[in-house]
């Protein structure tokens, strides 16, 4: 009778160990699912406000493609990350602000365990803006998306 107690006892434990293991699970995606780089909307922006700041698109360039934008004269960006607005810092200092066309760029912007990479080159300059494509690449733990950009920043 007490051997039968201890298996239920230890059958039961093992249950509850692999129910807590399903739920980390639930909640913790792998490095194996696709990690997506959602479109901004337009009121996840609207209230910040719009000083000489930065916007990238995936395909068309108006406000339904919006991957990446700066908000607080540059100091803030934000992304739309598995369906989540994520908030991120600069990582280092600013770059030069320079037009010359073909001028390359990097920055990395972080949230925690988020961080946005931005490679971009200069394609032309237009009344206050410089236009810019490149590749923006978000990274979560271990787990990556990239996706190609077009964008401006204005000032």
């Amino acid at each position: 009778m007490a051997k039968t107690a201890l298996l239920i006892s230890l059958l039961m434990a093992l249950l509850s160990a692999s129910a807590r293991a399903d739920d980390w699970a639930r909640r913790e995606p792998t490095s194996a699912e696709p990690l997506a780089i959602d479109v901004l909307r337009t009121e996840d922006l609207q209230s910040l406000p719009y000083m000489c700041e930065c916007e990238f698109f995936r395909g068309p360039i108006n406000g339904t493609t919006t991957v990446f934008a700066t908000r607080k004269e540059r100091t803030v960006a934000f992304a739309m990350v598995d369906g989540r607005l994520v908030s991120f810092q600069r990582d280092g200092k600013p770059a030069n602000s320079s037009c010359r066309k073909k001028l390359r760029y990097h920055e990395r912007w972080v949230d925690g365990r988020t961080a946005v990479v931005l490679d971009y080159h200069v394609t032309g300059s237009g009344e206050e803006s410089c236009w810019f494509e490149g590749e923006m690449s978000v990274t979560v733990g271990r787990r990556m998306a990239s996706t190609s950009i077009r964008g401006a920043c204005g000032c």
